[in-house]
């Protein structure tokens, strides 16, 4: 499953490296072709500011919690 958001600055990259860190599941950032695990901070730090990036989880998932939080991204 995506869900796609932005990321518009270094406090968004903290906010959701500890959203991504509160959930059990595995949660992963995609930007072009390339996916970051979310729940590592350093990987955060090479991704583009403004620009669209899909959060990638498995199919299974009740994302409905964690698309709520995204929200205040």
């Amino acid at each position: 499953m995506l869900i796609d958001f932005q990321l518009r600055d270094k406090d968004d990259v903290q906010k959701l490296n500890k959203i991504a860190q509160s959930h059990s599941f595995d949660i992963w950032v995609q930007s072009d072709n390339q996916l970051f695990d979310a729940k590592t901070l350093l990987a955060f730090y090479t991704l583009p500011f403004n620009k669209p990036l899909h959060i990638v989880v498995e199919d299974d998932v009740d994302t409905s919690l964690l698309r709520k939080e995204l929200s205040s991204l």
